[in-house]
């Protein structure tokens, strides 16, 4: 990977193919790529640990956005989607979302544990080696609280690496009485504090769209969340939603202007360039 750009475009003939080639890793770091004959020559003496069979070694690949700690199914979106139901008509009807909502809250945690177990031992054997997993099926204290004990034990009994995201902020649950500000005041004064005093979760995401949370709301939630946690995730319709301190990750952004594309210098954002 020396000498490839750290961002931006990469054409497959910059991705040069090492034949007969070793890694040398030492406490879990990768330390020297090459050929094995140099590798070997040059550090003699190391455990050697042959493939005996033809094998193409990749890094692992990184999952920066699931939701696979989840029960039930979405058969029934799947359907009106078929039928020429938009994503936004199907929420209003009370699918989506607030569907996998229902079918989470009514599962037993070490349920939800062991199917996230399954969904992540697939996504590792795919390749995929680090998992980012989110809540925000449970949207009450106990069930939020439940999917990321879930996502904990999870973490333990799988090769993969989750990595555990809060987001109770997916949308305003129909059953809590208050307004949108007052839930988000409720996340932050009852749910955020119980997740880092059990290190459950450093991250929190917040979904701005429609059907969910507003930029003005997500503004207020998220300067507020970094006093909290230590990252910060939003997940827009379209990025237009500037956040100081700055979110580590935004994710789901549709139309892109060139407006804030000029943000990139601030991050390492993954984004085209001008």
């Amino acid at each position: 990977m020396a000498g490839l750009p750290l961002k931006g475009a990469l054409q497959d003939e910059q991705l040069d193919i090492i034949g007969n080639g070793g890694v040398i890793t030492h406490e879990g770091k990768v330390v020297a790529v090459g050929p094995f004959d140099e590798l070997a020559a040059a550090h003699p003496g190391i455990d050697t640990d042959l493939c005996k069979q033809p094998s193409v070694l990749l890094p692992g690949f990184v999952d920066c956005h699931t939701h696979i700690c989840f029960d039930g199914t979405r058969s029934r979106d799947y359907a009106m989607r078929i039928a020429g139901k938009s994503y936004l008509d199907i929420a209003r009807a009370g699918g989506g979302i607030w569907d996998s909502v229902t079918k989470t809250r009514a599962a037993k945690e070490q349920a939800l544990a062991e199917s996230l177990i399954s969904r992540a031992n697939r996504h590792f054997q795919e390749g995929v080696t680090t998992i980012e997993v989110k809540s925000g099926y449970g949207l009450d204290a106990y069930s939020e609280i439940k999917i990321l004990r879930a996502i904990k034990y999870a973490a333990q009994h799988t090769q993969a690496t989750l990595v555990a995201t809060c987001l109770a902020a997916h949308i305003k649950p129909r059953d809590f009485e208050g307004t949108e500000a007052e839930y988000l005041q409720w996340a932050l004064d009852e749910l955020l504090p119980v997740l880092k005093e059990h290190d459950l979760a450093h991250r929190v995401d917040i979904f701005i769209e429609e059907t969910a949370f507003s930029q003005s709301a997500a503004r207020t939630y998220l300067k507020a969340a970094a006093a909290k946690v230590s990252r910060l995730r939003y997940t827009p319709i379209s990025l237009q939603l500037v956040v100081a301190p700055w979110p580590w990750n935004a994710a789901h952004c549709l139309p892109i202007t060139w407006k804030p594309v000029r943000i990139r210098k601030y991050r390492n954002w993954l984004l085209p360039k001008q």
